[in-house]
């Protein structure tokens, strides 16, 4: 064949041919095929970490650094405390708080650890006792037996802020209280359904104007009787009696007669799963703190204690998730503690059982993700998605330099390749 005659073709053709490669090209890109990561990228995502690992799990294989070191988790710690609750108590679980009456009109009030019991609540357990017909009552008695956390907080800082409110059997509002004080040193609730109680007015002392949201615990213990439930006496004092119910004598702490059975079990308006959605969301640290205590409850029976709690996740991670022991060390279950441990590794297999809890996780980005700071300390776990599959990954820094979000994103790269960009 003469080529000369082809010459003439081939230039008719050619904006053609390229159009037809430009078009498949960007057909194999708008599908998702992704370029592999370029050489070295690995060792770019090491850069960044100045003490600290990670573990991206794809299935076929790990991109990992330090994996099995220990580090601090922070706040990432309630997936794994959200996990070992929905396994041990179900989605479905709701707390109790049980009310007693006795022939002389004394009230006993007993608490399993509600971390939901609000102001609202209050109300409407005294509308309901209300309904029941009871009018007037000689006393409240507050019993918190059902916890022996013999003055053990989950926090180091037992700071004033609400983050660091503490645990307990009976506990309202979180343990935190709301206030505003005003320019002219007027005090008030910061919240509508909660009374100014006299606690406020003593917490209030000496606060600048302004809102404030405070731990129960600025307040100094009483003889008999920790700030926490003198709050707890207080208000449920306080909304009874807006309920129509008069009471003669001052709250006290007193176990309940054996004898007694209930007049009323509340059983909170929110199931288990509902409780962690929130818990997630807001990463409260009081509310992963009562699922911690309750599962020991469930494990080793009552009273609540840090040690029975421990133990029942210690005993988890070592049987149910097979994480050989010493990769995983649990102290507390909101991440406060910088005595919790785990290793990158570990925790990716917390996530490969938490997959069909995924969507209790905040996204960020589309990624199902929680994260975990404390000074010093950031973190990132949870998921990225492709397609129908859920790739877990794991970020533990433990550094003053608070890189993870390009971090995060630089693994996302690196495991999805670049349709991770698109």
């Amino acid at each position: 064949m003469n080529h000369s005659s082809i010459y003439p073709i081939l230039v008719k053709t050619m904006p053609a041919m390229l159009a037809y490669i430009r078009l498949c090209l960007f057909f194999l890109f708008t599908i998702g095929v992704a370029a592999p990561p370029p050489a070295g990228a690995q060792d770019d995502v090491q850069r960044l970490i100045n003490n600290g690992g990670y573990s991206v799990e794809d299935g076929s294989g790990r991109h990992a650094y330090r994996e099995n070191d220990l580090f601090v988790p922070a706040s990432t710690m309630k997936v794994l405390t959200s996990l070992i609750a929905l396994e041990l108590l179900g989605p479905d679980y709701r707390f109790e708080t049980h009310i007693f009456l006795d022939s002389r009109g004394n009230l006993y009030i007993k608490g399993y650890g509600d971390p939901l019991l609000t102001s609202e609540i209050l109300l409407e357990l005294g509308k309901k006792l209300a309904e029941m017909g009871v009018r007037q009552l000689q006393s409240i008695s507050l019993d918190d037996s059902t916890f022996d956390l013999r003055g053990e907080t989950a926090s180091e800082e037992n700071s004033a802020k609400s983050y660091d409110a503490p645990n307990g059997a009976l506990a309202v509002n979180f343990n935190t209280v709301s206030l505003v004080v005003s320019a002219k040193g007027r005090i008030s609730s910061g919240e509508s359904q909660t009374p100014l109680l006299p606690l406020m007015r003593e917490i209030a002392v000496g606060l600048a104007p302004g809102s404030h949201r405070l731990n129960v615990n600025m307040l100094p213990p009483q003889p008999g009787k920790s700030p926490t439930l003198r709050y707890a006496g207080e208000l449920f004092t306080a909304q009874l009696k807006q309920a129509g119910i008069t009471i003669r004598y001052p709250c006290k702490i007193q176990a309940t007669p054996r004898i007694l059975k209930p007049i009323l079990i509340y059983k909170g308006r929110s199931s288990l799963e509902e409780i962690i959605r929130e818990c997630l969301k807001y990463s409260n640290n009081f509310i992963a703190n009562q699922l911690f205590l309750a599962c020991g409850i469930r494990a080793y029976g009552l009273p609540a204690t840090w040690a029975k709690s421990r133990q029942t996740f210690t005993d988890y991670t070592a049987t149910t998730l097979g994480i050989p022991k010493g990769l995983a060390v649990v102290m507390e279950g909101a991440g406060l503690s910088r005595q919790n441990r785990i290793s990158p590794a570990a925790f990716i297999q917390v996530l490969n059982r938490f997959k069909p809890f995924a969507a209790l996780l905040s996204q960020r980005d589309s990624i199902p993700v929680k994260s975990g700071t404390l000074t010093g300390v950031y973190c990132f776990a949870g998921y990225f998605p492709k397609g129908e599959t859920l790739i877990p990954f794991a970020i533990f820094l433990n550094q003053a330099e608070n890189n993870r979000k390009q971090l995060l994103k630089e693994l996302q790269l690196l495991t999805l390749g670049s349709a991770a960009a698109l």
